[in-house]
């Protein structure tokens, strides 16, 4: 595989990151087709032939030339397959795709942070998967209008971008490079586990709002009114722990306001706060986001089970105690009626059970 100009690009998942990525890509002049399995969702943007955008990139309208529920159409031909599902879809999604991955084809998944589940889901599933490469978060704030108009409110300022195996991290970025220049590169995969901060904001204000949301249908800011100090106190211990146990695996990562500062989704007043609290006191991007209109929603089902449990797991491996975490993912659980540690992202389905952390490290880095 070498950095040859990226033309075609294949984006999987039509949702709030799938829809943006659709609009900002095709405005820079690259061709994109665009899947879903579900048909409800493809079916509004097959109607007019593309995606309406409006926000950060002005208004507009972003015809595409392919819009499809086929994965072998999607993929055939595209240079880059750019995987844009809810983390807890990465499996199944990783199943689809494999029988029509080719080696030459680059994979990424934006948010992946899901360690090595998407390729080994796609070896398994006897893809010829050839590099995999992943980034910490979506490239946007976003979120769908209708469901053909997608409103981004910001880029992304930074993306930390990791590769498996790690040692091929140079060609992987001088090709992910064409179509998100702003990427960080990263050692290793962990390096964008630790800074998928939605795992320890989005279920601690949820959980402290259940009335709220369950009585009101959620009529209310969920950054702005949500977050009040005490639900943020609850935020920055589970920061403290998300920190501990990155570095007890040799990964540095920055504190939650400092990296939503870089991010550009905090101003310096929220950085120089140093809390949760002011870091979403002073996130513009953010401050009309309404709440969930009830718990059943990715906050809890995706950020738990794919957020919280990866640290606690991670933490486990490194030695490292997680009770806050450990508390959060069983009340959550209690509340919502789901075993999301039993349905989460275990060692076992991380494909590291059994590892000791200086393996882990080996593995991510070789293959």
């Amino acid at each position: 595989m070498d950095a040859a100009p990226i033309k075609t690009v294949a984006i999987i998942g039509a949702g709030h990151g799938g829809c943006a990525a659709a609009a900002y890509l095709t405005r820079r002049g690259f061709d994109i087709r665009l899947y879903s399995r579900s048909r409800s969702t493809t079916d509004p943007l097959s109607a007019i032939g593309g995606v309406e955008y409006e926000g950060t990139l002005g208004d507009g309208f972003a015809p595409l030339s392919l819009i499809t529920n086929d994965a072998a159409a999607a993929l055939a031909g595209a240079h880059l397959i750019l995987i844009m599902v809810p983390t807890h879809a990465h499996e199944d999604t990783a199943r689809v795709l494999a029988p029509h991955i080719r080696p030459e084809q680059l994979v990424m998944a934006a948010p992946g942070h899901t360690l090595l589940l998407i390729p080994n889901t796609i070896r398994k599933a006897g893809g010829r998967l050839g590099l995999y490469c992943d980034s910490s978060s979506l490239p946007f704030i976003c979120r769908k209008s209708t469901p053909h108009r997608i409103n981004i409110t910001r880029a992304a300022q930074i993306l930390y971008f990791a590769a498996f195996p790690g040692e091929k991290l140079k060609i992987a970025a001088s090709v992910v490079r064409q179509i998100f220049p702003h990427i960080e590169p990263r050692p290793s995969l962990l390096h964008t586990v630790f800074p998928y901060t939605n795992a320890i904001h989005h279920p601690p204000a949820l959980l402290l709002n259940v009335g709220r949301v369950e009585s009101t249908g959620g009529d209310y800011c969920h950054y702005y009114d949500g977050i009040t100090p005490g639900v943020g106190r609850l935020i920055d211990a589970l920061d403290r722990e998300r920190i501990a146990v990155a570095a007890a695996l040799g990964v540095a990562i920055e504190p939650l306001p400092q990296f939503f500062f870089r991010m550009g989704y905090t101003n310096a007043a929220g950085r120089d706060g140093g809390t949760a609290y002011h870091v979403f006191h002073n996130s513009e991007p953010n401050r009309w986001i309404k709440a969930p209109a009830g718990i059943d929603h990715r906050f809890f089902n995706e950020d738990v089970p794919y957020g919280l449990v990866v640290i606690s797991e991670l933490g486990r491996l490194a030695g490292v105690p997680t009770p806050r975490a450990d508390a959060v993912i069983e009340i959550a659980s209690i509340v919502a009626g789901r075993g999301y540690r039993e349905e989460g992202l275990t060692r076992e389905r991380m494909g590291i059970a059994g590892l000791t952390a200086t393996e882990l490290s080996t593995l991510l880095a070789t293959g």
